[in-house]
């Protein structure tokens, strides 16, 4: 057999799962070919085993697809889901890959993992017997440069407020729906669900049009060098906080913890909501300080002509702070018996708005507010440089 016919059979055996050639006690070049060609998978969960439609290979997990996708190498790929729930924790580490759903209202990928879970079997996390970083749905990898999503929802449903109520895994309850590390990472018409620490947007150059976010403490953190939110909606969830007739904080918006020199977060034309209950509010944000990161950190996020309808802190911004241990890790006290408190001024961090709009946008107060001179450094295409992201599907 030779020719496409060879092709045919070599590019079908992969989309299967079968070893590359494995028929033959060779690798012809038509098989190194078929390799490397684009390929489009899809996945649905109500087919009760790998099929094929047409040329396309049909499977039921999307684990099962990646999979496939790994093993086959193509240069470029698409995976495309059929509606429906998809209860899977799953990893991504293909390059050049596009998933897409026909829409995020009918299409979900969902977990329920969060920091303080017990490790299932066959995960490990250091010493621990417990999930903490690697406790999202989704993990966009490294290796998973230019990867795209159109039309997904990620969700963890973890169920973080009565968990906070109970303690039953502590009083932090990180439950992330997404993990972004890969540059130049896209997502379009998507929709991210989950409270605390729902989209983790930790490294690589990322683009966000016309997404939906949501959640109620630092919902979107992480030290992406460049991240860009154009037209998308971010909605601060209502957190239960102390009944005692005083306004509270539910919540904080961004929490980068951006290494000095790169750029952070940048909110272009956002619309901010939430249901936030009177008298409450939130903050647009805080940068987070890791302890465990020993490179200079200066956070960097900008509300850029963004609509802020939910209701915010007159200041705006919230300050990082650390309990200060001893050298044996002792939290120190000071004479009164309270705790020393390492603080990060918001002064020190680049933390900026410009001419936002609705009704909580600054109307005096001392919300540090861009020049239209620094303004021009503010924009997508100057925070993602040579990459100009295009929708693929």
């Amino acid at each position: 057999m030779r020719g496409n016919s060879l092709k045919a059979l070599v590019l079908s055996s992969l989309l299967m799962g079968a070893p590359m050639c494995a028929a033959y006690d060779f690798v012809a070049p038509a098989c190194v070919e078929a390799a490397v060609a684009e390929m489009t998978v899809e996945v649905d969960k109500n087919a009760a085993q790998v099929t094929k439609k047409g040329s396309v290979t049909v499977y039921p997990t999307i684990k099962e697809a990646l999979a496939a996708l790994k093993q086959a190498q193509p240069a470029k790929s698409t995976l495309r889901l059929a509606p429906g729930i998809y209860r899977e924790k799953i990893q991504i580490n293909v390059p050049n890959l596009t998933l897409v759903g026909q829409n995020a209202a009918t299409t979900t990928i969902v977990w329920d993992d969060a920091e303080g879970t017990p490790l299932r079997p066959g995960d490990t996390n250091g010493k621990k017997k417990t999930y903490t970083m690697e406790c999202g749905t989704v993990k966009v990898t490294k290796s998973a440069t230019n990867f795209q999503a159109v039309n997904i929802t990620f969700e963890n449903d973890f169920p973080t407020e009565e968990a906070r109520v109970d303690k039953r895994v502590g009083g932090s309850v990180q439950a992330f729906a997404i993990t972004v590390e890969a540059d130049k990472s896209s997502f379009y018409n998507c929709r991210f669900l989950g409270r605390q620490d729902t989209l983790y947007a930790n490294a690589g150059r990322q683009y966000y049009k016309d997404c939906y976010i949501e959640g109620d403490v630092d919902f979107i953190f992480g030290q992406s060098p460049a991240s860009v939110f154009e037209n998308c909606t971010i909605k601060s969830l209502n957190r239960a906080v102390k009944d005692d007739g005083k306004e509270h904080s539910t919540g904080y918006i961004a929490a980068p913890s951006t290494l000095k020199g790169d750029k952070g977060y940048l909110f272009y034309k956002c619309h901010l909501i939430g249901d936030v209950a009177e008298p409450h509010y939130v903050f647009l944000g805080r940068v987070w300080h890791p302890t465990s990161e020993k490179r200079p950190v200066q956070g960097g996020i900008c509300y850029r002509e963004c609509q802020i309808d939910v209701k915010v802190k007159q200041n705006g911004w919230e300050v990082w702070k650390w309990d200060k241990k001893d050298k044996n890790g002792k939290v120190m006290l000071d004479e009164k018996g309270n705790k020393i408190k390492i603080i990060f001024p918001v002064e020190n961090e680049l933390l900026f708005e410009y001419k936002n709009t609705g009704k909580y946008a600054l109307k005096g107060g001392n919300r540090r507010q861009l020049t239209d001179a620094q303004a021009v450094n503010y924009t997508p295409e100057k925070f993602l440089g040579d990459w100009k992201p295009a929708k693929r599907a």
